[in-house]
């Protein structure tokens, strides 16, 4: 059977959802091909929490490993921060050993653990309760900051119920402020643990249980971080976006992105303006939605370019009997978005032409046809 090999870092859904002995053998091939001590050691510490607050058992999870690194690696601030938490890991003399290895003293290693030795009695604590399945499930919702300044929400299954009873908030809290002092978990180059802004605890009765392939919880992981954000863009009534060519729709989506944003970011609905009231009498255009390819050269690069599996949404207008009519007093538009408006106009326009062209030409042909016959009379 071949060995998979693990060369990049593990996301935040692999940790917190893959099955124990995965796990394990998922970090130790990436120490191997790496020899990423940081990373490790951090990847041991939030096991660490998850095993404090779940009922599946993660304790001394890389024991072997995890002491190996503290007695041999070169001395990091990682390793500082965090040796308090491992103190179970070593026996004997073996722990006042790491400590004289990493600090000057053990009153310098007092001064610096000090608050991760509050925390301490939270990961390790021996819980009465049965680690067994019980009638309900709890789920953990918490939300936390990024350094960016952006929330988001994070969930863990399968929690132990006593973490519910209000007696274990402190508990809670604690253990979830630990995930803050890492570093292993980013998002478009930003920390996304930086700060916790709060947490619940959600009750659910397990009436049925499915669990997926682990393959295909690693492959949606690919997706999972990133949430893309809708805008919606308003087209003239009667408008089709879908006569649009593929550089067009470029620049008028790019004339209404979000400052910071590219294409790749969001997900684009294309809404119909409701029609005046002489025109309430015309059937309601319900297009379907658009997903080719672009192939066109833009300034975004081309991963961030409209993908076939990204679809653009065409929207039903909005009925016209509900719809307040539109304020005189608009903001005017910017320069980027008069230039998709007119493009947009300039193709209706060029639409018009056509049709009465073709009509002109049809008239054209009868007239002829008809003053030969009178010759022919003649």
């Amino acid at each position: 059977m071949k060995k998979n090999v693990q060369t990049k870092p593990l996301s935040q859904v692999q940790l917190f959802v893959t099955k124990r002995n995965t796990l394990e053998q998922k970090i130790s091939s990436y120490y191997e091909n790496t020899q990423n001590v940081s990373d490790v050691i951090q990847y041991a510490v939030a096991i660490m929490v998850k095993n404090a607050l779940v009922l599946s058992d993660y304790s001394e999870f890389l024991i072997e490993l995890v002491r190996e690194l503290f007695l041999h690696a070169e001395p990091s601030e990682v390793l500082r921060k965090n040796l308090c938490y491992f103190k179970p890991y070593f026996k004997g003399g073996e722990f006042d050993k790491v400590v004289n290895r990493l600090f000057k003293n053990r009153k310098e290693y007092l001064q610096f653990s000090e608050e991760a030795r509050s925390i301490y009695k939270y990961l390790h604590a021996e819980d009465a309760l049965a680690k067994e399945d019980a009638k309900y499930g709890y789920h953990l919702v918490s939300v936390f900051k990024a350094a960016s300044g952006k929330k988001h929400s994070w969930i863990l299954r399968n929690i132990d119920p006593a973490m519910s009873k209000e007696e274990a908030r402190e508990k809670t809290r604690a253990l979830l402020k630990v995930l803050t002092t890492l570093t292993i978990f980013e998002q478009n180059g930003s920390r996304k643990f930086a700060q916790l802004v709060k947490f619940d605890y959600i009750e659910s009765a397990n009436v049925m249980h499915h669990e997926e392939s682990q393959e295909l919880l690693e492959e949606s992981d690919k997706n999972s971080e990133d949430t893309k954000e809708t805008i919606t863009i308003m087209v003239p009534h009667g408008f089709d976006p879908r006569t649009l060519s593929d550089a067009e729709a470029i620049v008028l989506i790019q004339a209404h992105l979000p400052e910071g944003k590219t294409l790749a970011d969001i997900e684009v609905l294309f809404v119909e303006r409701p029609a005046d009231s002489a025109e309430a009498a015309d059937p309601v255009f319900d297009p379907p939605v658009i997903s080719n390819e672009v192939k066109q050269e833009s300034h975004e690069p081309e991963s961030a370019l409209i993908k076939e599996d990204r679809a653009i949404g065409v929207a039903d207008p909005p009925e016209t009997e509900s719809t307040p009519k539109r304020s005189t007093n608009n903001r005017p538009l910017s320069g980027r978005q008069l230039s998709a408006l007119s493009l947009i106009n300039n193709r209706e326009r060029g639409q018009g032409q056509q049709t009465s062209s073709g009509k002109r030409s049809g008239k054209k042909k009868g007239g002829s046809g008809s003053q030969k016959n009178k010759k022919r009379k003649k």
